[in-house]
């Protein structure tokens, strides 16, 4: 889906705003408070319309199966780049785009796509004629101009191998995963991902979030395992009771080439994570950029730059919040989720509830400004 905000003055959908007054409500009843009197006259923060199919961004997302996900690689969903691919001043997208594990008749199988903005509105799918067909279990991109050619180049994470694709200035894309080095092992799930200029050569390094060390062939079914009953029930396994994965740094070389630096760089020095996403900026402004990688469960981490190439993890140190703030956190979603269920409200990618920031528009694209990116973001 594609969203308007006609004006940030009009209100929230009724859904949401029914949400809200639930979430008011239950803290007005605990504080002993009373609702606003004059809540007829307070302004409405945001409105959106789909306007996705006018627009031309008519692709299904696939990711695993529809009514029923029996592991774990069925529910982490896409991620979504907004980035002016062909350099003529206007932002288009790249949708990415996931598989099913019985797989797709010949000629089937859901691809990611990019669409092209017309300048009026609407888009035109570009994919076939760009080369960015592709099938697979897709999960995260990034953008960012890697070889400084004035033209912004992907990443795609996916299960399995990642694929870097150079933007050839003619609206094309070349798949130059395995020269470049960052195709990875083929065996990783990865996640998120960021451009990024850590060691200030002018030349963008990468950063990549891997979730799980998972091998489908082997994975656990419901109820194998204590970690996959809850409350008596089987349920898909995954993650806790499963393997975190480490995190990847590639040093750019500045010659179409990237080198593995993540031991030298000591970014392996943390325990096992599921890490979804990663963020970049310099948190202590002290020139040199620093990753923040979001974990699912387990501690985020934040990787601060010594400024001899190698990093630290400083988020306890850093303000990271505490384990009981998590679980104060964890135990309050889990009785919002609670209350949506009692509400009989539906959504379409049931997930962790979160409030939205109102007027604010956020894109899973790391382009030179190196904004993060990860699945679930669609």
């Amino acid at each position: 889906m594609i969203f308007r905000n006609p004006s940030c003055s009009h209100g929230f959908s009724r859904a949401l705003q029914f949400c809200l007054s639930l979430l008011l409500s239950s803290l007005f009843a605990a504080t002993g408070g009373s609702s606003s009197q004059d809540s007829k006259s307070t302004k409405r923060l945001a409105y959106f319309i789909d306007v996705a199919k006018e627009a031309g961004l008519t692709m299904m997302n696939v990711f695993g199966g529809v009514d029923t996900k029996k592991y774990i690689i069925e529910t982490t969903g896409t991620g979504v780049a907004i980035f002016d691919y062909d350099n003529d001043g206007w932002p288009d997208i790249f949708v990415v785009n996931g598989t099913k594990l019985e797989g797709f008749p010949a000629g089937k199988a859901p691809t990611n796509h990019l669409y092209r903005n017309n300048h009026d509105g609407t888009f035109t799918d570009v994919t076939e004629k760009a080369g960015l067909a592709r099938t697979g279990w897709g999960q995260g991109v990034c953008v960012g101009d890697y070889d400084n050619d004035g033209w912004e180049d992907l990443y795609v994470t996916y299960y399995g191998k990642n694929v870097l694709y150079h933007n050839n200035g003619n609206g094309t894309f070349t798949d130059v995963s395995d020269k470049a080095g960052v195709g990875g092992s083929g065996k990783a799930w990865g996640t998120g991902c960021a451009f990024v200029d850590y060691d200030r050569d002018g030349r963008l390094d990468l950063m990549v979030a891997n979730y799980v060390d998972f091998d489908l062939s082997a994975a656990p079914a419901p109820g194998d395992r204590p970690s996959c009953i809850w409350k008596g029930v089987p349920v898909m396994c995954g993650p806790q009771g499963l393997p975190g994965a480490k995190n990847i740094l590639y040093h750019n070389r500045g010659d179409g080439t990237f080198e593995d630096v993540t031991t030298k760089a000591h970014i392996d020095q943390t325990t096992g994570h599921y890490a979804f996403s990663v963020t970049t900026l310099d948190f202590d402004d002290d020139g040199r950029t620093e990753n923040i990688v979001a974990s699912q469960i387990n501690k985020k981490k934040m990787y601060n730059h010594n400024r001899d190439g190698t990093f630290t993890d400083v988020a306890i140190t850093a303000g990271r919040p505490s384990t009981k703030t998590v679980a104060r956190r964890q135990a309050w979603a889990r009785r919002w989720q609670t209350t949506m269920a009692t509400a009989s409200l539906t959504f379409s990618r049931p997930t962790s509830p979160t409030i939205p920031q109102p007027c604010i528009a956020t894109t899973a694209t790391a382009p030179s400004t190196m904004l993060p990116t990860g699945p679930g973001l669609a």
